[in-house]
């Protein structure tokens, strides 16, 4: 992406909603999303300069990298309709958005705590996040959970006394990556990961990615598990 030109999501875009768990929160789920998947990586090898995510306070467990302007807009507007339609039921504008690429590097054995469980982003029932899959080989998605104490699928300001009340009393997080679930969570749904698919669902909605391996070459944008992602505040139009 030497250029970058008005950049638009593929029209022929195919779009799907699973409605998960007991709480039957939407998830889409868009395939061929962009076209764009060989640039976005190309992109993120020679143009982007990544970071452990821990230098900006973030607990991903990896490389966080910027991504191109031009994208994080056509994101944006790729989902602001699929989230009126499929979330709100009214029309939204952004109040903020965020846009990265992200490399999954750390060895399961190193995971913290934290990060061996689900997590999500904000309490905001009007904060969304997506996933947007640039790997060429790696089927390593993102999955949803229930806190089985609780019964939680998604947390909201009401929920977290309870919730961080409930997780004092769990047991301590088996070491590794969080793939199908434990004594404390339970997988509810599973989205495989395909290059050029994107997912897109609210931030509140627990969940982690699926990471049953690490490539090789980890932390090389064509050979590891290169993810574009988007966190984006709405706000209900006036």
């Amino acid at each position: 992406m030497a250029t970058a030109p008005a950049l638009e999501f593929a029209t022929d875009a195919v779009a799907t909603v699973r409605h998960i768990g007991h709480e039957r929160e939407p998830v889409v789920i868009l395939d061929g999303a962009t076209g764009w998947v060989d640039h976005l990586r190309d992109f993120a090898a020679t143009r982007s300069a990544f970071a452990p995510a821990v230098a900006v306070g973030s607990a991903y467990p990896g490389l966080l990298g910027p991504a191109p302007v031009a994208y994080v807009d056509a994101m944006v507007r790729r989902v602001l309709p699929l989230i009126a339609t499929h979330f709100t039921g009214v029309p939204v504008r952004p109040a903020r958005a965020r846009g990265n690429f992200s490399l999954v590097t750390t060895d399961p054995a190193a995971l913290s705590e934290d990060q061996r469980v689900p997590h999500v982003d904000s309490a905001d029932r009007l904060q969304f996040a997506t996933v947007h899959f640039l790997s060429s080989d790696n089927d390593d998605g993102t999955a949803f959970f229930r806190h089985r104490a609780t019964d939680f699928e998604t947390l909201d300001a009401e929920r977290l006394p309870r919730y961080h009340a409930a997780r004092a009393d769990d047991p301590p997080p088996p070491a590794g990556y969080c793939t199908d679930g434990d004594t404390a969570f339970e997988m509810i749904d599973v989205i495989a990961a395909r290059p050029d698919r994107l997912v897109l669902y609210r931030a509140n909605l627990l969940h982690s990615g699926r990471i049953t391996h690490l490539p090789a070459r980890a932390a090389d944008p064509r050979m590891g598990r290169l993810t574009g992602n988007l966190f984006l505040q709405c706000k209900v139009a006036a």
